[in-house]
């Protein structure tokens, strides 16, 4: 069965290539709606910026990463901009280890 944990586990392994953390600990993934029927996750998630140039990029790596997950037949990733994505949404760990860079 698909659940929501299962899927934020196989998205830890997309990595932002800028800031070299998952998408998951940046706080980029809004919600997850799993449709067990048709077998389809559909994923709203934002981007660190709207002039984020690898966007399209972090969008397709995330869905073909989803197709992967044993049972899923179709994923759809939606970029949303509200809430606006910062700071307060990364782990405390994940904002920690920015600031000692």
């Amino acid at each position: 069965m698909l659940t929501k944990e299962s899927v934020l586990k196989n998205l830890k392994s997309i990595v932002d290539p800028e800031l070299e953390i998952n998408i998951v600990d940046l706080g980029l993934i809004y919600d997850i709606k799993i449709d067990e029927q048709n077998k389809k996750i559909v994923l709203d998630m934002t981007l660190t910026s709207r002039g984020c140039p690898l966007g399209n990029v972090l969008k397709f790596e995330t869905e073909e990463s989803l197709k992967k997950i044993e049972g899923v037949k179709d994923a759809e990733v939606n970029i949303v901009w509200e809430p606006e994505w910062n700071y307060s949404l990364l782990k405390p760990d994940v904002l920690k280890k920015l600031q000692n860079r």
